[in-house]
């Protein structure tokens, strides 16, 4: 680690060494690469000042949240999770990152002495003890956010006047797809969870939710100096840290084989025991652990729709797919409340396949693919099991006739 720190400190150097000697104060946007960890795949920024004269040399980081907070676990179950603001070396800032193999790149902005007074005092203010705390917001209130808020403060509203109005390259549900999608777990919890909202066309100042969005529309952006000229915002920009891990797809890709497979698995897992095994239980053995499955994750989705906070899973229409009323088939009998049951499983797949015919509806094939035709293999199950106790029931009050 020693080593780290210490090349990492000849980069600070060099980094100040060559800034353009006329600059006695300096604002640098840092942006960070991504990382295997959950809360590192999509990446991170900060805000550099310099200021010889006030005797500020601070890395300000918006991204610090504590697990071993009293309550923080339920905090983040219901939507309620809380970050804080750190101002800390340089030094500090940087062997941090290099460390865990995150790219690291550096934007000098071309600030005025009084902007950059008015976004220190911005970052000041935010990493008091008694201001730094924020609730935090996946795509709304994020470390992210917060450095774009600085900057366009900084800018007397510049970057939102530059942004607001522009329409965004993804959605949320696009730009989380695509960094997320080389985990196939998570990916399916996150694709699972998102609802309605993620799918909604966003602007520029709201796709900033992302550091490297944040990184490149600044670098696009020009200011008007005193003297009526046009001149690019970013005046340096380079790359301190080339990170070695492969760098995220520019958009998302479908899934298709993954979930062909997990179709497959899913109906093998149903049908073949009820094909294979004659005693009751050991026919029902795949159906019933497929409904446990389902029940319990659609149950997962009800809940963070109807008791959290989080926004973006509300209105989910998952719950079309992993329908918590599957658990009432678990006996697989042929009564008026596992008919409803059934009945309500099959409404709910051909809503979801309808609602894909009416503007605004949820991006959710991937899922679809795969939860359908299990869906439709577990009802063919309850089906074929009724009907063959129905007509045991029959032949059985026949030979008591």
């Amino acid at each position: 680690m020693v080593h780290k720190v210490i090349n990492m400190k000849c980069l600070v150097f060099i980094l100040v060494l060559f800034a353009p000697s006329v600059w006695s104060q300096q604002a640098w946007l840092m942006t960070y690469g991504t990382a295997e960890r959950i809360e590192e795949q999509f990446g991170h920024n900060a805000i550099w000042i310099r200021d010889a004269a006030r005797g500020i040399d601070q890395v300000y980081n918006f991204g610090f949240f504590d697990f071993d907070k009293p309550g923080f676990y339920k905090e983040y179950l219901f939507g309620e999770m809380v970050y804080f603001a750190l101002a800390r070396s340089p030094e500090d800032e940087l062997s941090y990152y290099r460390w865990r193999d995150r790219g690291v790149r550096a934007q000098l902005l071309n600030l005025t002495p009084v902007q950059i007074r008015r976004l220190t005092d911005w970052l000041e203010a935010g990493v008091q003890p008694e201001t730094r705390d924020f609730r935090y917001d996946y795509y709304f209130n994020n470390c992210s956010n917060r450095v774009r808020d600085g900057l366009d403060h900084a800018l007397d509203g510049l970057l939102g006047a530059h942004s607001k109005t522009r329409p965004a390259g993804h959605n949320f549900r696009q730009h989380t797809r695509r960094l997320i999608e080389d985990d196939p777990l998570f990916y399916l919890g996150i694709q699972a969870g998102l609802g309605r909202m993620a799918d909604r066309p966003r602007t520029l100042w709201e796709e900033m939710f992302l550091p490297e969005v944040v990184a490149e529309t600044v670098a696009g952006l020009s200011i008007t100096t005193a003297d009526g000229l046009r001149e690019p915002l970013v005046i340096e920009d380079r790359m301190l840290y080339q990170s070695t891990r492969v760098e995220p797809p520019a958009k998302p890709h479908f899934p298709a084989l993954g979930m062909i497979a997990l179709a497959a698995f899913s109906m093998m897992l149903i049908v073949l025991p009820r094909l294979v095994f004659q005693h009751r239980i050991l026919r029902l053995f795949g159906a019933r652990a497929w409904i446990l499955f389902a029940a319990v994750a659609g149950a997962v989705l009800l809940f963070l729709w109807l008791a959290t906070a989080h926004e973006a899973a509300w209105r989910n229409e998952n719950l079309l797919l992993l329908n918590p009323a599957l658990l009432l088939l678990w006996r697989f009998g042929n009564g008026p409340i596992e008919r409803l049951a059934a009945l309500l499983v099959a409404a709910g797949l051909v809503s979801a396949v309808l609602l894909k015919l009416l503007p605004g509806a949820q991006w959710n094939y991937d899922l679809m693919l795969w939860l359908v035709p299990a869906q439709v293999a577990l009802l063919w199950v309850w089906y074929r099991q009724t009907r063959q106790s129905t007509r045991k029931a029959e032949g059985g009050l026949s030979q008591n006739r």
